[in-house]
């Protein structure tokens, strides 16, 4: 059995209650991180790799639940010629608003860490 960790999100009503698991959490932060310019891709390692071999695009993202708040750790490949600083805050930024406008949910904060420097035109790792 698969052990998710999972965040209510409001008070429980009437007609149910909604909870949010690390793992969607994860993939918000994911896609709002690719969007951000001189991301070149998300970089997870051999685990996170596998699983991506079978459509999970989680890879190199994590969300760790707490009790009224998540924090977001993110590895990640910056395009060669962007100032990686810029990068980075821009992405903590966007991560931040994006989890938070999406779930309610207060990011603590989003750690970024550079894994690797890519060239124009090259692929991201698989």
């Amino acid at each position: 059995m698969n052990m998710q960790r999972v965040k209510s999100v409001g008070r429980p009503r009437r007609s149910g209650q909604v909870s949010i698991t690390e793992q969607v959490i994860a993939s918000i932060a994911g896609i709002a991180a690719l969007e951000i310019e001189g991301v070149a891709g998300l970089w997870g390692n051999v685990a996170d790799r596998l699983k991506a071999l079978l459509g999970d695009e989680r890879r190199g993202v994590l969300a760790r639940l707490s009790e009224d708040s998540v924090r977001l750790t993110l590895h990640v490949a910056i395009q060669y010629g962007h100032p990686i600083r810029q990068v980075a805050r821009r992405l903590q930024m966007r991560v931040k608003e994006e989890v938070e406008t999406m779930t309610g949910l207060r990011v603590s904060g989003v750690d970024v860490y550079v894994q690797d420097l890519m060239l124009p035109g090259e692929r991201e790792h698989e």
